[in-house]
């Protein structure tokens, strides 16, 4: 069940924790909610830690767990040894990265990464928040500066109910897979409108004087193929750009720093530094374009409009009078020939 975190001041306005970090009245922003009374308490401790000078002025005895679902508060002063009614739920989804071989769990009000998955993770019932959350996470460089030692490539998220991971960003990215699925379905209907016979009406035509265009259907529907299978390797290339940064390089530099000069082969050393480079140059080069276009394209968000567009079917008014003409008076000729 949800809580919140409540702060009852002196004059007995009530104002509670919100996901910026301040003490501000409900109506004013969401509510940060937590699943579990254990994770409130335990990042109650840590957030009078990281935040000192907000928590020093109040009062001990004024902060409150609100349980949203009965609306009754509990003291925190007073810590309780279990959850009264712990959280019961289907599925129990988490966000995870290894750090060497242990598994770590992301916690979305620190964000950071903790190793423990019950009391302090973030826990969703539905797996569409956490998807959405783990793809801006994998683009998030400031989580990353501060998790060095995770690794961005072993993101995952766990069903902590069914004991199993269920997305994977690098092999079975769903959010790309729904779209996909999506965009054979905006081909099938395609196909279809494109098959259907219009009833044609010619007796509101006008005129018009048109620029021709040179566009192909099927070029543009192969050039999305090609759009959303970049899209999908984009955390690929940001880990392989990472390595090069963080481990090829680094071992160059320490060996020309750590290795006597008279040891070293200067033309060998500076060939491979100068191959290195341009391999990087160029994965950063492809890093930069995926970058750019995924921040300003978004593939199911282009598919859903093209699904929920309403304009197919069948019935179809001329717009141009000449075609009009043109069009009905060999329709009409073709009916006078069979009869």
């Amino acid at each position: 069940m949800p809580y919140v975190l409540l702060y009852q001041a002196r004059n007995n306005n009530r104002w509670f924790w919100t996901a910026d970090q301040k003490f501000t009245s409900k109506k004013d922003q969401e509510l940060m909610t937590w699943q579990s009374l254990t994770g409130l308490y335990q990042d109650f401790d840590n957030l009078k830690q990281d935040y000192p000078t907000r928590f020093g002025a109040k009062r001990a005895d004024g902060f409150f767990a609100l349980n949203l679902q009965d609306r009754k508060t509990l003291p925190l002063s007073v810590k309780p040894d279990q959850d009264p009614e712990p959280m019961q739920a289907a599925s129990r989804y988490v966000i995870t990265v290894k750090q060497g071989a242990d598994l770590y769990y992301f916690r979305k009000s620190t964000k950071t990464f903790v190793k423990s998955a019950n009391a302090n993770a973030s826990i969703w019932e539905e797996l569409n928040a956490p998807i959405e959350l783990a793809e801006k996470i994998l683009q998030t460089k400031t989580i990353w500066n501060k998790q060095k030692k995770c690794d961005p490539s072993t993101l995952r998220i766990y069903d902590l109910t069914m004991g199993a991971f269920v997305w994977d960003p690098a092999t079975t990215d769903q959010h790309a897979l729904q779209a996909n699925s999506l965009y054979r379905n905006v081909r099938r209907r395609i196909a279809r409108h494109l098959a259907n016979s219009p009833r044609l009406d010619d007796k509101a035509a006008i005129k018009h004087n048109l620029p021709t265009i040179d566009l192909d259907l099927e070029q543009i529907l192969a050039a999305l193929d090609v759009l959303i299978d970049s899209l999908q390797q984009k955390p690929s290339v940001d880990h392989l750009l990472n390595y090069y940064d963080k481990s090829v390089t680094q071992d160059l530099l320490h060996t020309i720093e750590l290795t006597d000069t008279e040891m070293l082969d200067a033309s060998k050393i500076v060939s491979l530094i100068k191959e290195t480079r341009v391999k990087r140059r160029r994965i950063k080069d492809l890093s930069i374009f995926l970058t750019a276009l995924a921040n300003s394209f978004d593939v199911a968000k282009f598919l859903t409009a093209l699904e929920t567009n309403p304009s197919y079917g069948s019935s179809y008014s001329f717009k141009d009078k000449d075609t009009a003409d043109i069009v009905m008076g060999i329709i009409r000729q073709q009916e006078g020939e069979q009869v």
